[in-house]
């Protein structure tokens, strides 16, 4: 068994509950399209708890994954579960490549870092979150599971790379007067 296969078998176990009950399907297009829009809204609430430099790392995370998922959805073509006739989508989407998914790259590159600051109930409950929209764009057809676990794994390396980077990326930080709100030290805000 191939990978390829692997892949779709866990495509089909999750997504053939769809269509069987409305509520469920409507609580699965919700979490595959609206979940995320609590992403802008977090940090809009930090920067205006005057975390900004925290801020800043997020959408640096946001922003470098959402790069890297753009560049590989432009050299490599995964077909959509649906393209391939394997389901009947429960939302509409253009027939781009799957992998990886980029819903699952903004929720995963906003929630990891919080793990690297020691912030674990805003990470744990985001990351539950992030899971949910995976699942959810497994369940209405439009993803497969290895387009997730893809997404995870560059939201993953790059929030890595940007930690370890921290000491730098703040010190640039820092000689912007209006991010000067909170002091880092040691990976943790205070």
């Amino acid at each position: 068994m191939t990978l390829e296969d692997i892949n779709v078998r866990m495509f089909h176990y999750i997504n053939q509950f769809a269509g069987k009950n409305p509520y469920v399907d409507y609580f699965m297009i919700f979490s595959a399209q609206i979940i995320i829009i609590l992403v802008p809204i977090a940090l809009v609430y930090l920067w205006l708890k005057r975390e900004r430099k925290f801020t800043v790392f997020l959408l640096l995370s946001i922003f470098f994954s959402l790069l890297i998922s753009f560049i590989i959805g432009h050299i490599y073509y995964h077909p959509r579960p649906f393209v391939l006739n394997l389901t009947t989508p429960l939302i509409s989407h253009t027939a781009d490549s799957s992998f990886p998914s980029d819903h699952a790259v903004v929720m995963f590159s906003f929630t990891l870092p919080f793990f690297f600051f020691k912030r674990y109930k805003w990470g744990t409950s985001f990351f539950l979150l992030s899971i949910l929209v995976g699942v959810a764009r497994i369940y209405c057809g439009v993803h497969y599971p290895f387009d997730i676990i893809g997404s995870f794994l560059i939201a993953l390396i790059v929030a890595y790379i940007l930690f370890i980077l921290r000491g730098e990326i703040f010190n640039i930080l820092s000689k912007f007067s209006w991010l000067n709100t909170k002091q880092f030290k040691y990976g943790k805000v205070e």
